[in-house]
């Protein structure tokens, strides 16, 4: 019998949010989207993971039913930070395996090394541990302008007809064909759903960051760094992943772009599996 995949509501002290959560056991398993994504990214996966235990995934700040604030001062990696926090305290789960795609693994990475205690191992997705040289500030904040005048719907639309009428398509989104024309679509639930202030100032955080790549060796959890072999803008964070966090393993997932839960779902849910196999055969939390 497949599990029950249940959306639930959240106060988190002064904003809501809206989260998924499926599985029973002690092993909890909280997956963090990524910028413009959505709970839904892995809800299609979810039935499957909930064999592993017990698996939450929240929307992130400014992100899906989160209550929008248009704040700027409330859309920080600090504050990102103070949330996940939040929403352990309030599943009553003390330690949890994280993942964290793209953006989200960006958050994931500095929960680890701010709450160590707090997490049990990593999985890293699709992510890195400093902004990808293709990501700048002009564009997010071209694209920052539009989404405050214009709102969220109308920047989801150019990006849609941008990447439609280019005449040479990068390997990542050559993918999207793997989602079954669903991708589009939900690229329109994700970006509509959108805080625009949001979508700004996270944009310009991330490409701003300072990166944490000479800090990875105080990563002291087991680690899964996966990344679609198509997923140009990323593979050389995935690189120094690897390289960087002393208990990491590399999982490569062929036919995949950015988004491998959806672009080769057996194989991106054998590496999750593998993950905690991994585990079980004495990796061992962190």
């Amino acid at each position: 019998m497949s599990a029950a995949v249940e959306t639930k509501r959240l106060a988190l002290r002064d904003v809501d949010l809206s989260y998924i959560e499926a599985g029973r056991g002690p092993r909890p398993f909280v997956l963090l989207h990524g910028l413009t994504g959505h709970r839904d990214d892995f809800r299609p996966c979810i039935p499957e993971l909930a064999d592993l235990g017990r698996v939450f995934v929240p929307d992130l700040r400014g992100h899906g039913d989160f209550t929008q604030t248009g704040r700027e001062e409330t859309f920080t990696f600090a504050q990102l930070l103070t949330d996940t926090v939040a929403l352990l305290d309030a599943w009553g789960v003390d330690r949890c395996h994280l993942l964290g795609h793209s953006f989200g693994g960006m958050v994931a990475l500095r929960f680890a090394l701010v709450h160590p205690e707090r997490v049990d191992s990593l999985i890293l997705m699709s992510t890195a541990p400093f902004s990808p040289e293709s990501y700048t500030r002009e564009m997010f904040e071209k694209a920052a302008a539009i989404a405050r005048e214009r709102g969220m719907v109308f920047v989801q639309e150019i990006v849609e007809k941008v990447t439609k009428d280019r005449r040479e398509l990068s390997r990542a989104d050559r993918q999207v064909e793997k989602w079954g024309g669903t991708y589009w679509p939900h690229h329109r639930l994700r970006y509509s759903a959108m805080d625009p202030v949001g979508y700004g100032t996270l944009g310009l955080a991330m490409v701003e960051q300072e990166s944490v790549a000479g800090r990875l060796a105080e990563i002291q959890h087991s680690t899964t760094v996966i990344v679609g072999a198509d997923d140009e803008d990323f593979l050389e964070g995935a690189d120094a992943l690897e390289a960087g966090i002393s208990k990491a393993r590399r999982v490569t997932i062929p036919d995949a772009g950015h988004h491998p839960q959806m672009e080769n779902p057996e194989a991106w849910l054998a590496a999750v599996r593998g993950h905690f196999a991994w585990l079980d055969r004495g990796a061992g939390p962190g």
